[in-house]
């Protein structure tokens, strides 16, 4: 099925545009997307942020499991990867480019002194299918100023179009390509060619220090804008009757294109699935486009997991497709309750306050109160320099350039506030994260105390990143035991107060 644009948007950006119906109405039963639902919510090591269940073009199913919801926007790792693959494709049908084309004939000016005949030799197409032949470098990002020149001038292990090497500066490559070509970002040559006619108008993508589109990472994207993206692709690139992508190009994105070593295939900057036809946009920490031919299905999923996701897809081919219809299925009560049915991340147990830490009229020989108090803490990962205690469920925090926010934690519930500060990033090092993303932020937040022992664990809602801190008040000093959701470890932080 094809479709266009639904009428009757909510205030909120691109929220409940796309049109909806029930599973039974296409052939899936509401049982079964409640139950896959369900498996996502109860993997070890994951916090699930979305998900989205469409079939024939129509949303079945979806959830944002509180404190998450479908109007806040999420960064993006190497699912990024296929939209620079979608532009390239654009920039080919328009004439500009060639997949022969060689990589040294778009930047003359920052090639090397000794062109080696590899580096010569290096097409649009072996970085289409991450066969460039450099040498990985991951850390080059975060010390250089000028990654197009310093990677053409890096060390190669193999003949490019031979060996897969999965390489993010091969798809910034490409950005940097389309940006030679077109005058434009990618960013702001997909607004003109593809997301305006999807009605995506809130999406941001980080750019280098040269003033590039990140491309391997950065898109920073709302989870139905996603949902859209992949429903273009499973419909070959059309929508509303405007051929956006070229079809052809889209069915070689989707097609085997290198085999990568590891029992999977790669397309152009697109995975292959164990079920047949299936492609994936596919990123850290568990970020999903999954576009299913053979049966007209796309699932999204946003999350931040230290596991294993081969699971997740294993609970779609399982659960979702089991006994799949071509045709309508009966209508069913079912789907009602799907609608009604709301997730929400684990909360925090303990008590709701603790009287002799937090209490503004201490007992006598009580010790000193905690409320209104300053803490200047330890250099740390979280990057933050201070903590002011307002309440137990107040915090003040306050971040290594003074930016500051006030942090409202439920008690039993999640509670949501805007910060001016940014937040927990698994891109730590790279030289210009967030730009040109600026706060605010939101972080929803819920505490409770064990003992003499504040706990709350803090999300931020429009990124992917969460901590959960253990905090220890002894006299004049804190202890905190900080765990960050994209870390195996917890990092140990002193404070001492002011």
């Amino acid at each position: 099925m094809i479709i266009g644009l639904c009428a009757g948007l909510t205030t909120e950006a691109q929220t409940n545009d796309l049109p909806r119906t029930s599973p039974e109405a296409v052939g899936l039963k509401s049982e079964w997307v409640s139950a896959f639902f369900d498996s996502l919510m109860a993997y070890p090591k994951t916090e699930i942020h979305s998900c989205i269940v469409m079939r024939h073009g129509k949303v079945v199913g979806e959830m944002y499991p509180a404190p998450f919801r479908a109007e806040y926007p999420h960064t993006q790792f190497s699912c990024s990867k296929t939209f620079v693959a979608a532009a390239v494709g654009i920039a080919i049908g328009e004439k500009r480019l060639r997949l022969t084309d060689k990589l040294v004939s778009f930047f003359p000016d920052k090639l090397p002194n000794i062109v080696s005949w590899q580096l010569k030799s290096i097409t649009v197409k072996d970085l289409l299918t991450m066969r460039s032949g450099f040498v990985v470098d991951t850390n080059m990002r975060n010390k250089s100023r000028q990654w197009v020149r310093d990677y053409l001038a890096h060390p190669m292990n193999a003949k490019p179009g031979t060996k897969f090497q999965y390489d993010s500066i091969d798809t910034y490559l490409l950005s940097a390509i389309i940006q030679k070509v077109t005058g434009m970002t990618v960013l702001d040559y997909l607004k003109q060619r593809v997301f305006r006619q999807l009605n995506i108008r809130e999406v941001q993508w980080e750019l280098s220090p040269e003033g590039i589109t990140t491309g391997g990472w950065g898109l920073y994207i709302q989870s139905e804008s996603l949902a859209k993206f992949g429903q273009l692709l499973l419909q070959r690139g059309k929508w509303h009757d405007q051929q956006l992508i070229p079809a052809e190009w889209v069915a070689a994105m989707m097609k085997r294109q290198t085999e990568t070593g590891k029992g999977s295939g790669y397309g152009y900057q697109m995975w292959t699935c164990e079920y047949p036809t299936a492609m994936q946009a596919n990123g850290s920490y568990g970020q999903f486009i999954i576009v299913v031919p053979k049966q007209d299905v796309v699932v999204i999923i946003t999350q931040c997991t230290t596991n294993n996701t081969a699971r997740e897809q294993a609970h779609i081919w399982n659960t979702l497709f089991r006994d799949i219809a071509s045709q309508p299925l009966t209508p069913s009560d079912s789907w009602q309750q799907l609608k009604q049915r709301s997730w929400t991340l684990p909360l925090l147990e303990g008590e709701q306050t603790n009287q002799v830490l937090f209490n503004p009229k201490p007992r006598r020989n009580a010790p000193e109160p905690y409320q209104d108090k300053t803490f200047q803490l330890q250099k740390n990962p979280l990057g933050w320099s201070q903590l002011h205690f307002v309440a137990d469920s107040l915090i003040e925090i306050t971040d290594t350039a003074q930016r500051k926010g006030l942090v409202e934690m439920g008690y039993g519930k999640w509670k949501t506030t805007k910060v001016s500060f940014y937040p927990l990033d698994a891109r730590y090092a790279t030289v210009g994260r967030f730009n040109p993303i600026k706060p605010p932020f939101r972080i929803g937040a819920c505490y409770a105390w064990k003992d003499d022992e504040l706990q709350a664990k803090l999300h931020y809602v429009d990124w992917m990143s969460s901590v959960l801190l253990r905090i220890k008040f002894l006299g004049d000093k804190l202890e905190i035991v900080a765990k960050e959701n994209y870390l195996n470890n917890p990092v140990n932080i002193i404070g001492t107060m002011m």
